[in-house]
Order: C-alpha cells, then sequence, then structure tokens
C-alpha cells in the first residue's frame, strides 16, 4: 500500500497536484505575509520579514497536515466542486488550529517570530479566498476554453473526440494498473472465444485480448455491421492475428456446438446479452429466452468442449433487483455458480464479474444527454436524486481480463467502481461543457423497474480480498445445481410458452429478492436506508487512492 503510493507521488500523474500545492503554499505565505502587515503595520513586517518567513514556512507544516487530512488535493482542480471548497477552508483551520497547539504546548514563540491568533485568523480567511479563488479561476478558464476556442464549442467537436473529453472530464480517476505480465501469459497462444463482440464490452474485450496474440480470436454475435465493424479494427491494427467472425446467436445450440467442436476455444468471455432496463420490462420473455437461456446453453457446451475458463458478465442490477432486466443476470449468476459446485471433477472453471453502468457504451446516457443537448433540450433525467456507480469501458475490460487470471471457479468478483455519480449532476456538467444557454433539466420520472440507487452487494453478501485492490469476491449464499437446475429449465420452457405473467412469476421464485418496481414515493421514503447500505458497500469494498472523486 505504501509502495503503491510512494510510487505515484513520484510519477508523472502526479505533477500536476504538485504544481497546486507549490501555489497553495505560496498563497499560504504570502496571505501570513499580508495578515502580519494587516496587524501589525507594514514597517514593522518589512523590518521582520526574515524571522516572520522562517516561522510561516516552519507553520506551513501545519497546514500542509491539514491538506493531507482533508484529502484536498484528491480530486481534479477543474471540476472544483463547493464541497472541495469547504474540505480547502477546513484544512486551513486544521492547520490553524495545530499551529496554536504548538505555541501553547511547545512554547515555539520562544523560537518564532510570535503569530498572534488574530494573525492566524486573518491569514486563514484570506489563505482560503486565495485558494478557493485559484479553483473557480482554473474551472472558469477551462470551461471558457472549451467553449470559446474548441470548433463549434465543446459541443462542436467530433463525437469522437468530444467522447474522450467527456469521458474523462465526467469520470476524472487515476488509470487502473492490472498484472499485464499474468494476463497476456494467460491469453497468450490461447484459443478465445467472445460472445456479443459487436458490443461496448465485447468489442472492447476483444481489441485487448487481440493484443495478447492469442492463437485464435473466435468473435461471435449476431449484429452483424457491428461484428463488420470489429474486425475491420482488428485486421487494420493486429495483422497477424488469426481472427473468426460468426454471425449466430448463442441460444442456437446446434449451431453453436458445431463452431465449437470446430474451433475448440480454450476460454470464453461471455458478453452477450440484452441489458436496456426499459425494453426487458416490455419484453420479459425474450429477457429470459435471451439472457438466461443462452447463457445455459453456452455454459454447458462449455463443460461438453472442455472450455477451460468461462467467464460472465454480469451488472450491479443483478443485486436486490428490481427489474427483468437484472433478475435474469442474477439467474444467469446462480446458474453459473450452481453448475461449478455441481461438477467437481470438471475442467471448466466458471466466474462471474460484476460491475455497474460503462461511460460512452451504446445506448448509455452520456450519447443520449449529448444528443438532447444539441437539439437544445431538454435534457430529460428521471430523478433528481437517482445515482449510479460508473466506469469506463477499458477499465471494465481490464478488470474482467485480471479477474479472469484470478479465477479459480465458482467466484462472482465485485469491482471497485469508486463513487456514486449522481446523473443530475452530470447532466448540468454536460450542459455546462456544451457552453449553451437556457438548456433545462426535466425530470420525466423513474421507469418501471428503475432504484434510485444500485448497489454492487446485497445485505447478506460479503467480500473477500484478492490480490488487485480494486477486485473483491462476493460471499454469496449456497446456490445448490440440484435445486436450481430444474426451476431454471422450467422458467425457460414457460418463457418459450410466451406467457408473461407465469414466467415473471417463475423468476420471482427463484430470485426472491426480485422486487416489483416501487412507486417513485416508495423509492423516495427508502433512499435513507439505501443510501447507507451504499456506503457501507462502498467502504467494505473501496480502497482510496489519490486521486479520486
Amino acid at each position: 500500500m505504501h509502495k503503491r503510493l510512494i510510487n505515484w507521488y513520484l510519477s508523472r500523474d502526479s505533477i500536476p497536484y504538485w504544481y497546486v500545492l507549490l501555489a497553495d503554499c505560496l498563497i499560504v505565505l504570502v496571505s501570513g505575509i499580508a495578515a502580519y502587515a494587516f496587524n501589525h503595520g507594514a514597517a514593522y513586517t518589512v523590518g521582520n520579514l526574515g524571522p516572520l518567513a522562517q516561522a510561516l514556512c516552519v507553520y506551513l507544516l501545519c497546514d500542509i497536515i491539514g491538506f493531507r487530512v482533508l484529502h484536498t488535493y484528491s480530486g481534479i482542480i477543474r471540476n472544483t466542486s463547493m464541497a472541495d471548497l469547504l474540505r480547502v477552508t477546513a484544512a486551513l483551520a486544521i492547520g490553524a488550529g495545530i499551529i496554536m497547539v504548538l505555541r501553547v504546548i511547545l512554547h515555539t514563540d520562544e523560537y518564532l517570530l510570535p503569530v498572534r491568533l488574530r494573525d492566524l485568523a486573518v491569514q486563514t480567511v484570506l489563505a482560503a479566498t486565495g485558494m478557493c479563488g485559484l479553483r473557480v479561476i482554473a474551472k472558469e478558464f477551462y470551461d471558457l476554453y472549451l467553449r470559446n476556442y474548441s470548433p463549434g464549442g465543446a459541443y462542436g467537436l467530433s463525437d469522437g473526440s468530444l467522447l474522450d473529453m467527456e469521458l474523462s472530464d465526467l469520470l476524472p480517476r487515476n488509470p487502473i494498473h492490472v498484472d499485464i505480465s499474468a494476463i497476456s501469459g494467460a491469453m497468450a497462444g490461447r484459443r478465445i472465444m467472445v460472445t456479443g463482440a459487436g458490443g461496448s464490452i465485447g468489442s472492447e474485450l476483444s481489441v485487448m485480448l487481440a493484443g495478447y496474440r492469442p492463437a485464435e480470436l473466435l468473435l461471435i454475435d449476431q449484429a452483424e455491421t457491428p461484428l463488420h465493424d470489429l474486425l475491420l479494427t482488428l485486421r487494420r491494427d493486429y495483422p497477424d492475428v488469426n481472427f473468426r467472425c460468426i454471425v449466430t446467436s448463442v441460444c442456437h445450440s446446434h449451431r453453436m456446438d458445431h463452431v465449437m467442436a470446430a474451433h475448440r476455444p480454450e476460454i470464453i468471455f461471455h458478453a452477450a446479452a440484452y441489458k436496456h432496463v426499459p425494453m426487458m420490462e416490455d419484453n420479459p420473455v425474450e429477457s429470459v429466452l435471451n439472457n438466461i437461456d443462452g447463457t445455459c446453453k453456452l455454459a454447458r457446451l462449455a463443460v461438453r468442449h472442455g472450455v477451460s475458463k468461462f467467464i460472465m458478465i454480469s451488472t450491479d442490477k443483478a443485486v436486490n433487483p428490481t427489474n427483468v432486466m437484472g433478475c435474469s443476470k442474477r439467474i444467469c449468476e446462480i446458474f453459473c455458480q450452481s453448475i461449478s459446485e455441481s461438477l467437481p471433477g470438471s475442467s471448466t472453471r466458471f466466474i462471474t464479474t460484476r460491475f455497474g453502468n460503462v461511460l460512452g457504451s451504446n445506448g448509455s446516457v452520456i450519447p443520449i444527454f449529448r444528443d438532447q443537448i444539441r437539439r437544445g433540450g431538454p435534457v430529460r433525467v428521471t430523478h433528481p436524486d437517482v445515482i449510479r456507480y460508473f466506469m469506463l469501458i477499458p477499465e471494465a475490460c481490464r478488470l474482467v481480463l485480471e479477474a479472469a487470471v484470478l479465477g479459480r471457479g465458482g467466484e462472482i468478483f465485485c469491482f471497485d467502481m469508486g463513487q456514486p455519480v449522481r446523473i443530475a449532476d452530470l447532466a448540468q456538467r454536460m450542459i455546462s461543457l456544451s457552453g449553451r444557454r437556457g438548456i433545462r433539466i426535466e425530470f420525466t420520472g423513474l421507469r418501471p423497474g428503475e432504484k434510485l440507487y444500485e448497489e454492487l452487494l446485497t445485505a447478506d453478501e460479503t467480500v473477500l480480498p484478492t490480490r488487485h485492490p480494486k477486485i473483491k469476491i462476493a460471499r454469496v449464499r449456497p446456490v445448490p445445481f440440484s435445486h436450481y437446475g430444474p426451476r431454471i429449465e422450467q422458467l425457460i420452457a414457460t418463457a418459450r410458452t410466451y406467457d408473461n405473467e407465469a414466467t415473471l412469476r417463475l423468476m420471482r421464485e427463484i430470485v426472491p429478492e426480485y422486487a416489483a418496481p416501487q412507486s417513485e414515493t416508495a423509492c423516495c421514503e427508502a433512499a435513507p436506508q439505501e443510501e447507507n447500505n451504499i456506503q457501507h458497500i462502498t467502504d467494505s469494498t473501496h480502497t482510496c487512492f489519490s486521486p479520486s472523486f
């Protein structure tokens, strides 16, 4: 832990923060001189400038302690919020308090030029004003640059350039590092299959895997155009890697059986799924037939063909699900976990990865908000208090690869998603970046199956650490295959009758925590308790690194 912190402090990533710290120290020193001149007169201050500067430099260490305690440099200066300004002021107050304690206990006035309480009070006010002013000015100039010096304003940029700027500005944090050598050793020379390869996660995974030089990369998707675009990208960037694209659905078991017999994949990354919550609320049968039936068929084929590892991509919506999509993914988790435990002698290891929303994915909130802003608004947000965990697509994929290496079979890996983001704040920030005036935010009400707060663990689940600080193993309740296997088969058979009510009833029986969507009032009344759960989960799984949110 200490080694990682030291390495970060000495890295190039930390240079902007050292600049800000240097500027803050200069502000504190200048404020101290100004405060002394205000209280004792300019002539007396000039005459004692040397001893005063010495005292202020020594006492500056107390302010730095306050900065460290309150993590005033844990965020990006161009994204300064009111909370950041309050932290700066509180840190200076802590520093002044430490100085007074030193004067009383160690009698520092005997060795240094006396600095009285009124000097400290004026210095604290001036320094807080200067440091907060520096941050506000930096934020305003950054926004001004985006609005006036980018062609057509920030939202006149190309979608690709704009997306890069939006993601880094809306979700600023250090890049997530993984054990490249371990991943490369596990993937190089292997035959790897990626389902849902044309999707946001699947395509990014495919590009990353291609960089590890697998023996063959088998890309499966039923969407022809995205798969074709991915193939062109891979052939351009990795011409020496053996790719094979197959347009089919994982639900076509005979076709998938033939494909796996012909190509004998050793590792499967299963990212194929219907993911849009409102769409699946209207089509629960299709959610079962695609997400659950497809996963079950592929898992059984993996065992039949001796696949070494089967990595399923799940979601935080599977935790205490309130929507069909989340419940379907929870049932997929149960099946993969139970089949893993039911086959102790099998060579196939089933691994599940669970994380939240990915910024910039197809149909995600950023492209939707961007289009609404370009049309002049309004920007539609479901509820003012909705918060979500977010991660960048490359971050999520790197952690999936790391989990694939760590997994020994039967685990559900949870990723540290950082701090949850308030969607209304995200929308407001995008409006600000656009430079357009008069665009309002319209609250439309929670959609069917939507929660105010997403969770990474249930109340009954705890986590175990792994060697990677951002990956934890969820300890979930036992899921015997003898109990759940037949019930999941019954669910799939019922879905094939296209009886929505019977299908939903069986889903609730398999996942008792699957709750019917609450009214907006009920959600609001439950929010404080849910928020406490979120904080508890975040505290138990989050390892703090500077800088963070």
